[in-house]
């Protein structure tokens, strides 16, 4: 073999590792289990390089020859592009488990103590932070990254890096709109068995106020809410993360979500 072929063929498995990883790169970013505040750039980029060396063998023999300029960076952009939904799909749930610790902080008053989370690189409350953490723990440890993995190797069945171009309509914009949502309204409904406790403990401690008013409610309010949310949580806890783990379960299935979404 002449140094030339050898050269071109060099090229040919860089260009292979270069479309393996970006997709996977992509993804890693958005996840807040790889934040940048928590793992290093660097560090997450050789995890993803080696992830992605899997993929590159298949992918060198679709490659006929060394792409043109335009299409190499056309084809690393829509990479790209794909592992930021599949991340932003998975985050979703991340996200969604530290809303519901936020919501019930600051229900009880004590979104005051928000501090910088360097999981997710927001501000976030005190219960949002330990619920964040308690769900990274919890995602590791019932498979959920193995499942998330899973995810993005059969994107490439699914989605492949050489013949596929996603063109987005506007189902499109409605299910990625709907992703969103998702967010929200469970953040909302996984916090509201502690939220409603609270409402009811404000509303004895009004009537309270009313036939004592020599009381002082509005102090008593804060620790009195506190201490009935951490009784729901106490008794709420094996239900939600129950939930939870079904919800990593059926992180399989985004992807068929995902492609209703791209054409």
């Amino acid at each position: 073999m002449s140094s030339v072929t050898q050269y071109d063929e060099a090229k040919l498995w860089l260009v292979a590792l270069l479309y393996s990883t970006v997709r996977l790169q992509a993804a890693l970013a958005i996840i807040p289990l790889f934040n940048k505040a928590v793992v290093p750039a660097l560090l997450r980029s050789a995890i993803g390089v080696a992830l992605s060396l899997v993929l590159v063998p298949p992918l060198r023999q679709t490659l006929d020859g060394v792409p043109e300029t335009f299409t190499l960076v056309a084809t690393v952009l829509k990479e790209g592009f794909l592992g930021l939904l599949i991340g932003y799909a998975v985050a979703v749930l991340f996200w969604a488990i530290e809303g519901v610790g936020f919501f019930i902080d600051n229900q009880r008053g004590a979104s005051i103590a928000s501090t910088l989370n360097p999981l997710t690189g927001n501000d976030t409350s005190p219960l949002g932070m330990l619920f964040n953490q308690a769900f990274i723990v919890f995602f590791l440890v019932s498979g959920g990254f193995l499942v998330f993995l899973g995810m993005l190797y059969d994107s490439y069945r699914l989605w492949p890096v050489i013949s596929y171009f996603p063109t987005l309509d506007v189902g499109g914009v409605d299910v990625f709109a709907d992703l969103f949502q998702r967010l929200v309204r469970s953040a909302v409904v996984l916090s509201s068995p502690a939220i409603v406790a609270m409402l009811l403990a404000e509303i004895g401690l009004a009537l309270v106020s009313r036939f004592a008013p020599q009381l002082q409610v509005f102090f008593l309010a804060m620790p009195v809410k506190s201490a009935v949310a951490f009784l729901v949580l106490v008794v709420y806890l094996p239900t939600l993360f129950g939930y939870i783990h079904d919800e990593i379960g059926a992180l399989a299935s985004m992807l068929d979500v995902l492609g209703r979404g791209l054409r």
